[in-house]
């Protein structure tokens, strides 16, 4: 509720029948919800989230009345008043318009205006200007200081000039916030020029249950023989789904006057003193969310991220007022990995007896089977057609086509099973090849059929059969019984009162309130993401015209940013890659190697893939969580270009190589390798190999012998994974996070803040208790390097190694650009 209702005394004299109405008992220093700019604006910095508020004051006696309305979100805040005054036999009214707004600083620094228009009956009109900072430097501690009327601007003398500083507590870093502030008045009073007082005020806001706060608070004079409080409040608050009313009661002991005030509004966004119940979230996966959502010119706001989803569905096991989940599927498009973290949470929510209800529509996949076979029960749209048709995987060989266009393919490797290579150097794939894919689709399937045989309570020979059989339209899949009903989207709510055996209410799962804190929590796990390509230098955002890549400065600068933060306890490297760089993979590496000498743990998460490079960047952590259908492994190297000489000749073009040094045009395109220059990049490749090996084998526990049979380039499946002791546990995105959170020592149910770094900083977002941070990355890449990428897009491989560019320099040839590349 408007924190309209926080903990300390504002700056006021609130018992003032002429001035203007301001937030009771409020502090600068503890103050964050949508009465913040009447109090200290800076601190609307702390609290980004959408507030309004309306407040109603009376004074006792019959005294005059005020109302005040403020709304604001983000960084920007507005405000209306009204004073309505007693004038002899008449009344007088005064109004203010304000508009406040914040900037915010490194550290958790903060300043802010607000800048107000007045208009009264009696006196010109006036502007009034506040200006205030904040320092919030731990979970507990908050210090602030704000200005406000400067320069005297009220011909009237109702608006008194008065600076205020104080601090804030938090005992326990949860349940109250105690305030105590100095306030020093310039000339209260019109009648006593030159004469100015000091007062100090002390408060505290208790949050006695969720959804019920109290508060409490005093003011007593300086410089006087006397302490005797000279004003105390008290107020009660109330939420219910986040928004409610509140009382306040001001008053001066001394002559028993006093100021009601009656407030309605959001200050704690989604909690609640009454659930209702029958509540049943929807989570409609139109896509598959990202994991670091971005907003930019040419992109639309992308949402929730990926670990916000699984959060929330996560919370709602605890819910006493949810009972079940709708979850639509069919245009999302999952991989299968993360389908395997999305089922997780169904099964979860079945095992603490909240029913799920799985809607196909569109065009469901086997991914979209593979999450719905969790659920309760499967509802599918009459005119949609199931996808269940098993996995497959097509191994593409372009080396005839190359030999019929005159391109040489060049390239060594490290080891047989490293076939990333072969789409240029083989006509077809390679015995090794074959038989790795042939694994891989073994695991694949495997997962695929048991997981539905055990959802949907079948043997496994009729889930073959349903595989075998499929695709599947609607009728055919109700007969054999791959889903339950056949719905169109407004026969849901009947189907959903029919699962639950009573009305529930449905509602978009992302609807529901998650708070920004304004305070940080005092123990955070460090979020950071090695996603796609690993390269060299800085990050670059997914695009229309390019994927998103993982720049090693810019994720060394989030390890390091994690490593100096004191707060934070536990770092989840959470990655989903191919492969890139070896010297970029390296330098992650040894990054996380430095979390760890800090006694900071470092447990990675494996999403989709975490393959080559991104096996290298896990191999350092204190533990490696992946899913059963994730792809990783392939430890081992290889480096190449091309030659179209043959090409040139055929389409009459010349080229002239002028050179000094005898390998000075080893990466030419003009002419292949020689024998010594071949040998000369395969010792290259060899030592990067080896050193790959031997960080495995240092961070694995492993025997050199041991890393090497299950190196050689072999990919493998989560499942094989751990057998082979790649990987320490199966596992989803959720369980790293808990597992980090036990290696930090950090006790079961405290609160713990989640923050994502990016490379340029983070900014807060909230999934209370967690902190959800979310930043654009940014980077650039040369126009060669862009082309051959976008080349390699259906292999998802950059396997390139000259040419990657960052903002000072565009790294060419030298060991460093050797990669470690996708299978």
């Amino acid at each position: 509720m408007v924190t309209i209702l926080t903990a300390t005394l504002a700056a006021r004299a609130q018992v003032d029948p002429v001035s203007l109405p301001t937030v009771p008992s409020a502090g600068v220093a503890a103050e964050n919800g949508p009465g913040t700019l009447w109090v200290n604006p800076a601190n609307i910095a702390y609290d980004p989230d959408p507030r309004v508020g309306i407040l109603v004051e009376r004074t006792t006696a019959d005294g005059p009345s005020a109302l005040a309305f403020t709304a604001g979100a983000k960084g920007l805040s507005l405000g209306l008043r009204n004073r309505r005054r007693i004038v002899g036999d008449d009344f007088g009214n005064d109004w203010a318009l304000d508009i406040a707004s914040t900037f915010r600083l490194p550290a958790r620094v903060a300043f802010g205006y607000n800048f107000g228009w007045h208009f009264a009956d009696d006196v010109n009109n006036w502007v009034s200007f506040d200006v205030g900072g904040s320092w919030r430097p731990l979970p507990w501690l908050g210090v602030s200081a704000v200005t406000q009327n400067i320069g005297d601007p009220d011909p009237a003398d109702r608006a008194v000039p008065r600076t205020s500083a104080g601090v804030a507590f938090r005992p326990l870093s949860s349940f109250a916030v105690i305030g105590a502030e100095w306030i020093h008045r310039f000339e209260p009073d019109p009648t006593d020029p030159g004469v100015d007082d000091d007062h100090l005020a002390f408060t505290a806001r208790v949050r006695a249950i969720e959804g019920l706060y109290l508060r409490g608070s005093a003011e007593v004079p300086l410089g006087e023989d006397s302490l005797v409080p000279v004003r105390l409040g008290a107020g009660i608050e109330v939420y219910v789904g986040g928004v409610g009313p509140g009382y306040h009661l001001t008053a001066d002991p001394q002559d028993g006057t006093g100021v009601h005030t009656l407030m309605l509004g959001t200050d704690e966004p989604g909690e609640s003193l009454v659930h209702s119940g029958g509540r049943v979230p929807e989570l409609d996966l139109q896509r598959t969310p990202p994991y670091q959502p971005r907003v930019g010119l040419l992109a639309p706001d992308e949402g929730e991220s990926w670990l916000d989803t699984l959060e929330l569905l996560r919370r709602l096991e605890d819910d006493a007022s949810v009972q079940g989940l709708l979850v639509v599927l069919g245009d999302a498009d999952l991989p299968l990995s993360r389908s395997r973290e999305l089922r997780d949470r169904i099964v979860a929510l079945e095992a603490a007896d909240k029913p799920v209800l799985a809607y196909l529509t569109g065009s469901p996949t086997n991914a979209d089977y593979y999450v719905a076979s969790a659920a309760r029960r499967i509802a599918m749209h009459p005119a949609t057609d199931l996808g269940l048709t098993g996995v497959s995987i097509e191994l593409l060989n372009v080396k005839g086509l190359l030999d019929y266009v005159g391109v040489e393919p060049d390239y060594v490797k490290r080891s047989q099973y490293k076939s990333a290579p072969e789409i240029w150097t083989h006509p077809s794939p390679s015995e090794p090849s074959l038989a790795m894919h042939e694994e891989l689709l073994d695991d694949l399937y495997e997962e695929l059929a048991s997981s539905i045989a055990t959802g949907r309570k079948q043997e496994r020979s009729v889930v073959d059969g349903w595989i075998d059989n499929g695709p599947w339209t609607a009728s055919g899949a109700q007969s054999a019984g791959l889903v339950d009903v056949l719905l169109h989207p407004d026969e849901l709510d009947h189907e959903l009162h029919a699962l639950h055996d009573r009305g529930v209410s449905r509602g978009d799962l992302f609807d529901t309130p998650q708070p920004t804190s304004p305070w940080e929590d005092p123990q955070q796990i460090g979020i950071v993401y090695v996603e796609g390509a690993i390269v060299p230098g800085k990050s670059s955002p997914s695009s229309v015209l390019s994927a998103r890549t993982t720049g090693s400065r810019s994720t060394v600068e989030a390890l390091e940013r994690a490593r100096r933060d004191p707060n934070v306890a536990a770092v989840v490297l959470r990655v989903d890659s191919p492969g890139g760089s070896s010297f970029a993979s390296d330098e992650i590496w040894r990054a996380v190697g430095e979390l760890r000498e800090r006694g900071k743990p470092v447990v990675v998460s494996m999403g989709d893939v975490a393959a080559s490079g991104g096996y290298y960047v896990s191999a350092g952590a204190d533990a490696i969580w992946a899913n059963p259908t994730t792809l990783t492994g392939s430890i081992g190297v290889y480096s190449g270009k091309f030659s179209t000489a043959e090409l040139q000749d055929k389409l009459g073009v010349e080229m002239t190589l002028l050179a000094r040094g005898r390998n000075a045009a080893l990466w030419s395109f003009a002419r292949p390798w020689d024998d010594v220059q071949r040998a000369h990049v395969q010792s290259l490749v060899d030592e990067t190999y080896t050193q790959f090996k031997s960080h495995v084998a240092d961070g694995r526990g492993l025997s050199a012998e041991e890393v090497e049979e299950v190196a050689q380039g072999h990919v493998w499946t989560g499942t094989d994974a751990k057998d082979k002791k790649l990987v320490d546990n199966l596992g989803g995105f959720t369980d790293a996070i808990a597992d980090a959170r036990r290696r930090a020592g950090i006790a079961d149910g405290r609160k713990v803040g989640l923050v994502t770094f990016s490379d340029t900083g983070f900014t807060f977002r909230t999934l209370t208790p967690s902190i959800a941070i979310r930043e654009l990355v940014g980077g650039i890449e040369t126009p060669e390097l862009k082309l051959l990428r976008d080349a390699l897009a259906p292999i998802g491989d950059l396997w390139i190694p000259a040419l990657y560019a960052d903002d000072e320099k565009v790294w060419m040839m030298d060991t460093t650009a050797i990669e470690v590349g996708d299978p």
